[in-house]
C-alpha cells in the first residue's frame, strides 16, 4: 500500500508540474489527474460461481490522464493508473474471504462525442488496456479473527482487456463510467483453475 501511495504522489506532482507548464499551449493536449472507484468480481471459478459465494469487491483507481483533442469529435486519452481489483467470497463456515490485487494499468481511451454550450461534451469510449500486477493480498476473516497473506504467486504478472463506457466533460472536469472485461487469466488456484476480474470503473478527472 505504501508503494501505491508513493507512485500516486509522484504522478500527481508530475501532472501539476506539466499542467502548469502547458497552460498556455492551447487545447490540443491536456494533462490531468483522476481518481475513482472500481467494482469488480472474479469470473471463472466454477464452484464459487455456482454456489453464489462470489461478491463484488470495491477498490479504487488513481493516476494521470493525457488527452489529445482530435477533429470530428474524437479524443485520444491514454492514462497511467494504479488500480485495485478483487473479489469477496462468502461461503458456509467463513465470515469473509477477501482477495485484492494492486496493479499499474495503461488504458488507451478512444472517445467520441459532441460539444454544446462550449463547455459540455458527452461521449462514448472504447478502452483497450494493458497492465502489470504488482501485488496480491488474501484476507480470511473467521470466528477466530483475521489472517492475511501477501504475495504474487496466485496472480499472473501481466493483464490485458477492453472497456466500454460513457462519460461527460464539463469545463475541465470529466466524469466517466466504464465496464472492463479482463481478457487475460488474472488469477490461478493451486489446482490450476483460472479466473478473471471484470467490473465497473467510476472516475472523476480534472484536466489542466
Amino acid at each position: 500500500m505504501k508503494r501505491a501511495f508513493t507512485i500516486f504522489a509522484i504522478l500527481l506532482a508530475f501532472a501539476f508540474s506539466r499542467g502548469t507548464a502547458s497552460a498556455g499551449d492551447g487545447d490540443f493536449f491536456q494533462i490531468g489527474v483522476k481518481a475513482g472507484l472500481n467494482f469488480t468480481n472474479m469470473k471463472g471459478l466454477k464452484d464459487f460461481d455456482q454456489g453464489g459465494f462470489l461478491k463484488t469487491y470495491t477498490g479504487f483507481n488513481a493516476g494521470v490522464a493525457f488527452r489529445f483533442n482530435l477533429p470530428l469529435g474524437f479524443e485520444l486519452q491514454p492514462e497511467l493508473l494504479y488500480v485495485q481489483s478483487g473479489s469477496r467470497m462468502d461461503a458456509p463456515g467463513w465470515r469473509s474471504f477477501d482477495y485484492k490485487v494492486g496493479s499499474l494499468r495503461v488504458p488507451v481511451n478512444v472517445q467520441w462525442g459532441f460539444r454544446f454550450l462550449k463547455i459540455i461534451k458527452p461521449y462514448i469510449v472504447f478502452s483497450p488496456y494493458v497492465g502489470y500486477n504488482m501485488f496480491s493480498k488474501l484476507t480470511y476473516t473467521g470466528d477466530a479473527g483475521s489472517v492475511s497473506f501477501k504475495g504474487t504467486d496466485s496472480v499472473e504478472p501481466f493483464q490485458y482487456g477492453v472497456g466500454l463506457g460513457a462519460g461527460i466533460n464539463v469545463w475541465k472536469f470529466q466524469l466517466s463510467f466504464k465496464w472492463n472485461w479482463e481478457l487475460s487469466e488474472g488469477f490461478r488456484t493451486i489446482d490450476k483453475e483460472t479466473a478473471k476480474f471484470n467490473g465497473g470503473e467510476l472516475s472523476l478527472a480534472f484536466l489542466f
